[in-house]
């Protein structure tokens, strides 16, 4: 599984509306994204059912690890 990458269009104090390179635009609360986000941002987006949260957690650092040595 791989993180879909959103860019961070824009920010309310309590929502960042995220938009997919197919240009479809969700919105989510700030408080489901690490870090300090910023607008022009781009983020990993990964989607687990419930239960199957860290698999997710883990092919996240999967593809950020892959990535840093990819380079």
């Amino acid at each position: 599984m791989m993180p879909l990458k959103a860019k961070i269009t824009s920010l309310t104090d309590e929502h960042a509306t995220l938009e997919f390179n197919d240009r479809q635009i969700i919105t989510v609360p700030i408080t489901s994204i690490e870090g300090q986000p910023k607008r022009g941002m781009e983020v990993g987006v990964v989607f687990a059912a419930f239960g199957s949260e860290d698999a997710g957690r883990q092919a996240l650092a999967r593809d950020l690890l892959n990535s840093l040595f990819s380079t």
